[in-house]
């Protein structure tokens, strides 16, 4: 756990804090204003809509990777939603532990082994392969939302998922969600808000940082509008300079409201498949060879396996040489999404796929 900011607000400047409903109606206000503003003149008709759209996007710095990006009613505005704040905001992969110690290289390489286990089981089901073929993915990032160690932070193009996660508090233990109140932490949280693009906020260099999530089959990245924000050792998230700050007082009532619109978490937190064997993963304390020989591929080229068998040791990971799989989908679980896909999955994901939006080359005397 991150250590605490050790400036805290007073009680006087607590009670004068919005709360998180107040948060979310200063925010719909924003959206109203630029869309009005920008609406008619950059994005026409309705190019940019509520949640259950998406649109094609590639990377800035790779035109040939593609996403099916979730669209929203402001486009390049994203949210990230805490219900404590902390000095130190970093992702799992670098935070410190509850002795207050940085993670360690076998540490990073540990959940790093987790991480290429995950990927591997993505590779098993059908849809998620047949997606595959025709838009990008990022298994690391995909990984952050089902609960493994990663070096991304959570953020979205929702407001409403921001909030969520800003009024609730999480039990692992059940895997549940819960409206928190007045005596929860310090008594607030802490919403961040990207900049608009004419001050500093959608620029390349934050692309280049943000990893589009976005629509791949499983129900939780989609249902949370869900983008990755890559972030390295060492890095504050509080120093980012495409994110401005916003704190609120929790309040029992807001929270609760926040809470019921998600239908108490169904809405944001379904219980898919993946979900179940990414904490299975996750608690294992065995491993394939093939996940070690995807690690070494993908993060640790300069080193040979003894490296990775040396950290699994170290860790208390078996190594499962016959590969048996750690974790799986289940034949029939396989075949009803495979026919549930085919029958009307498919088609209903190519209604929500906004077309192109046009751009006209004009001639412009010289």
């Amino acid at each position: 756990m991150n250590k605490r900011t050790e400036t805290m607000l007073s009680q006087a400047e607590i009670d004068a804090l919005p709360t998180i409903l107040d948060v979310v109606e200063q925010i719909s206000k924003m959206e109203n204003d630029m869309l009005l503003r920008n609406g008619a003149t950059i994005f026409p008709g309705d190019a940019f809509q509520d949640e259950g759209r998406y649109a094609f996007v590639s990377e800035t710095w790779n035109r040939n990777v593609v996403r099916l990006m979730p669209v929203s009613p402001t486009p390049y505005t994203y949210y990230r939603g805490q219900s404590s704040f902390y000095e130190q905001c970093q992702p799992s992969l670098f935070r410190r532990n509850a002795e207050g110690k940085m993670p360690s290289e076998v540490d990073i390489a540990y959940n790093r082994i987790k991480i290429c286990e995950f990927e591997l089981l993505l590779a098993t089901h059908p849809v998620f392969c047949e997606l595959s073929h025709n838009i990008s993915v990022n298994p690391v990032a995909l990984a952050q939302h089902y609960g493994l160690t990663t070096e991304y932070l959570d953020i979205t193009n929702s407001k409403w998922v921001a909030a969520f996660f800003a009024s609730t508090r999480y039990d692992y233990d059940t895997d549940t969600y819960h409206p928190v109140d007045r005596d929860y932490g310090e008594g607030y949280g802490v919403m961040y808000i990207s900049k608009p693009y004419e001050k500093g906020g959608a620029k390349d260099e934050f692309f280049a940082k943000n990893v589009v999530i976005g629509y791949q089959y499983f129900e939780r990245p989609t249902k949370q509008s869900s983008f990755g924000y890559k972030m390295l050792s060492g890095e504050n998230f509080n120093e980012s300079p495409y994110f401005e700050r916003v704190f609120f007082r929790h309040d029992l009532v807001a929270s609760q409201i926040v809470f019921d619109m998600s239908y108490k978490q169904k809405r944001f937190i379904p219980k898919d498949s993946l979900s179940r064997l990414a904490r299975q993963i996750a608690e294992s304390n065995e491993v394939t060879r093939r996940a070690l020989e995807r690690c070494i591929q993908m993060c640790y080229w300069d080193k040979d396996m003894t490296y990775l068998e040396e950290v699994c040791k170290s860790k208390g990971l078996v190594i499962r040489d016959d590969n048996r799989a750690v974790a799986q989908f289940g034949r029939e679980e396989l075949e009803a999404d495979w026919k549930a896909w085919s029958e009307f999955g498919r088609a209903d994901l190519q209604m929500r796929i906004l077309p192109p939006i046009a751009v006209t080359e004009l001639k412009v005397d010289e």
